[in-house]
């Protein structure tokens, strides 16, 4: 005999109502009413509304020709016809009416906020579009269940309701091609993480319509879909893990094989799979583990045994990040290649610090500099060109090099009580910020430097840093 489930154990039952065509009925005129309508406008349900003195919100709605609204008190038959009824009223004894009516007909009820004049639950919602995402605590925890809501939104990009209506345009042409239902379930298992799917991802339909085609040809012919690689270059950041890009965070959840920097922070990587390879490619301050030639070398032997390769850089992939070498390598050998942005370092610790790196009447222009060439050493500037344009000046990679860029720039004429911070470390927790001026910011450096990855603004607004709470973060 089955074991009888324990009460702690008993849950909703959940299910998904075809509204469509279909009356619903809300009761009451205020903005609980008004968000009901709302959320049943996608439903294509055809939604009513009573009150006797509905305010504007509701009003508006009907206006919009949304809803039909009634403006007087609810009557018994109003449920006539009706497959669902909302009660939104705020005195209980009222609301127990439109209940109490409804469930005499059989009509499903939910009362707003009202637990024990409910015949259903209403779920947090996330659409995309046929897509349709419910979540529900029971009422245990209505705050709660917005909450994961809002991780699901996160987690579950826009394009996926693109993919579902890509997938079920297909549908037909895989089951007359694919009359076995096995080779059907592997078919669209291996549909689902291919190319073509994300290129509608991407919002490519046409190149996902190709590459579908090309796809079910070959499993119609009976020939095995070959690997097919293809590679992301994704800018990690400057370090935290919550500046990271939603974009970043799937592709680093779906690869295959990860290339990464030193400068990508801790905790990025535990975004990846358990099965995911991960290599240490450690290209940091001028010291390389491994060339850009063997890196280039590492992401096309990966591609071409039909992996998803992310080369995941600090930063962003195209700032001072060698990734246009990279992308000319996949292209030169025909892979498909995606860029997707990171905050770049510069972005991050004129943040922190609330820095404008452009601000009306101080600087008009920003300049990105790197400090740092292929052999180590400062790489030539139009110097005097860059104190010219005025603006603010951001040095990358700029620690070992700071005394001679600083000459650089005086000898071009910038003054040297111009406001300078080096920020080492930025974003992250042991973030280190030193403070000075033109003359002696590479002597701070210098001295009181961790020896981590140091970014240098220099420039009038810098003077409007926040330094106030910098605390053990502020070496000054």
């Amino acid at each position: 005999m089955p074991t009888p489930m324990q009460p702690d154990a008993v849950s909703a039952f959940p299910i998904m109502l075809d509204l469509v065509g279909q009356d619903v009925l809300v009761v009451g005129g205020g903005e609980a009413a008004a968000a009901k309508c709302r959320l049943l406008a996608g439903s294509g349900a055809r939604i009513r509304a009573v009150d006797p003195a509905p305010e504007e919100a509701l009003r508006d709605l009907a206006a919009a020709g949304d809803i039909v609204l009634a403006v007087r008190r609810f009557v018994p038959g109003d449920l006539d016809g009706v497959r669902l009824c909302y009660v939104a009223l705020d005195d209980e004894a009222a609301a127990s009416v439109p209940v109490a009516a409804a469930r005499a007909r059989g009509v499903l009820v939910n009362a707003v906020d009202r637990p024990g004049l409910c015949d259903f639950a209403t779920p947090a919602i996330v659409r995309r579009g046929p897509i349709t995402i419910a979540i529900a605590t029971g009422g245990a925890a209505p705050a709660l269940a917005r909450n994961l809501r809002a991780r699901i939104e996160t987690a579950v990009p826009a394009g996926f309701g693109a993919l579902a209506t890509f997938c079920g345009s297909w549908r037909d042409r895989v089951a007359a091609a694919l009359a076995d239902r096995a080779r059907r379930r592997l078919f669209w298992d291996a549909a689902l993480e291919s190319p073509a799917a994300q290129a509608v991802l991407d919002g490519d339909a046409a190149g996902g319509e190709r590459l579908m085609e090309a796809d079910l040809a070959r499993a119609a012919g009976g020939l095995a879909q070959g690997p097919r690689g293809r590679a992301s270059l994704v800018g990690a950041g400057p370090g935290d893990v919550g500046h990271l890009t939603l974009a970043a965070v799937r592709a680093i959840q779906t690869a295959d094989v990860i290339l990464y920097d030193k400068l990508v922070g801790p905790g990025v990587l535990e975004l990846a799979r358990r099965d995911a390879a991960r290599i240490d490619v450690g290209k940091r301050c001028g010291r390389h583990s491994m060339n850009q030639a063997a890196i280039n070398a590492l992401i096309l032997r990966y591609a071409r045994a039909g992996a998803h390769v992310v080369r995941l850089k600090g930063g962003d992939p195209l700032v001072f990040g060698r990734g246009g070498e990279e992308i000319a390598a996949l292209r030169e050998a025909g892979f498909a290649v995606e860029v997707i942005p990171g905050v770049t370092a510069a972005l991050a610790a004129a943040a922190g610090l609330a820095i404008p790196l452009t601000h009306r009447g101080l600087s008009r222009s920003l300049h990105f500099v790197t400090a740092h060439d292929r052999d180590g050493g400062l790489p030539e500037q139009d110097w005097a060109g860059l104190v010219g344009l005025g603006g603010t000046l951001v040095v990358y990679m700029g620690a070992r090099t700071l005394a001679a860029l600083t000459s650089r720039l005086l000898a071009a004429g910038m003054a040297a009580a111009t406001p300078a911070v080096a920020v080492e470390h930025a974003s992250l927790p042991q973030e280190r910020r030193l403070h000075g001026t033109l003359a002696d910011i590479a002597a701070r450096v210098g001295a009181e430097g961790g020896g981590g990855p140091t970014l240098v603004m220099i420039g009038a607004v810098v003077a409007l840093a926040d330094v106030a709470g910098d605390g053990l973060r502020d070496a000054a």
